[in-house]
């Protein structure tokens, strides 16, 4: 297997595919990693990639940010936690819509597959069922810490089938010597990778469930990236 192929596997778009084809000197080691980790598809299927990268291509301790090797070991790590609670451990299972602020649907648990197994149980009262695409899910872990109070250990993001995509420590609770530069994904969403497309296109930007489908025109040099939407 080669890693660029497997790498851009996780691009959805097939014009996008073909054209990085053509740049692969933006689909350096980093910026490899950075497609897997933030693509919404399964941990179990990014691990395995990021692994690739990180053994066919060279490590620069110079540049130890979007580490291939440590964004696999964090998406293990995300696995993991599942089930390594100790006592009094708390799970909070949200259902999250774009088009609100907060959510509809909270409860607690006591197990992670028990969160997982709620969502799959009450698909239908979540949220609007013509359009799952439009629903997303978070569970946060509470571990037992001083004081009596609760420790927010990690969070996981999930799509409407219950999958994890997302996975990080909490900002207060990072162990094994993770950084905020090796996280597995990024809030603004922002991959900095070159486009196909020319000033004036107008294109079609599907962020379900993080934001509505909706059009776009890019407005300057396509290597700039610069898009804006067209209500």
């Amino acid at each position: 297997m080669d890693y660029l192929d497997e790498t851009l596997n996780f691009i959805e778009s097939n014009e996008m595919r073909e054209y990085l084809r053509t740049r692969t000197d933006w689909l350096e080691r980093n910026n490899c990693a950075r497609i897997v980790s933030y693509a919404p598809a399964p941990l179990e299927s990014k691990i395995p990639v990021l692994e690739l990268i990180a053994k066919q291509t060279e490590y620069n301790p110079e540049r130890d940010f979007y580490n291939p090797a440590k964004m696999a070991g964090l998406a293990r790590a995300g696995l993991d936690e599942r089930f390594n609670n100790p006592t009094g451990t708390i799970f909070i299972l949200r259902d999250w819509f774009y088009s609100k602020e907060g959510c509809y649907y909270e409860d607690l648990f006591t197990e992670f597959k028990a969160a997982v197994r709620c969502i799959h149980e009450h698909q239908g009262e979540f949220g609007e069922p013509d359009d799952p695409l439009c629903l997303s899910f978070s569970i946060e872990k509470y571990i037992p810490a001083d004081n009596s109070k609760m420790e927010l250990c990690c969070e996981w993001v999930l799509n409407w089938r219950g999958e994890i995509w997302y996975f990080d420590y909490a900002h207060d609770y990072t162990p094994n010597g993770q950084n905020r530069w090796n996280k597995l994904y990024d809030p603004i969403g922002d991959l900095n990778l070159p486009v196909p497309f020319q000033v004036g296109d107008i294109i079609t930007a599907d962020c379900r469930p993080f934001a509505e489908e909706c059009h776009v025109a890019t407005s300057a040099n396509p290597d700039s990236h610069r898009q804006f939407r067209i209500n």
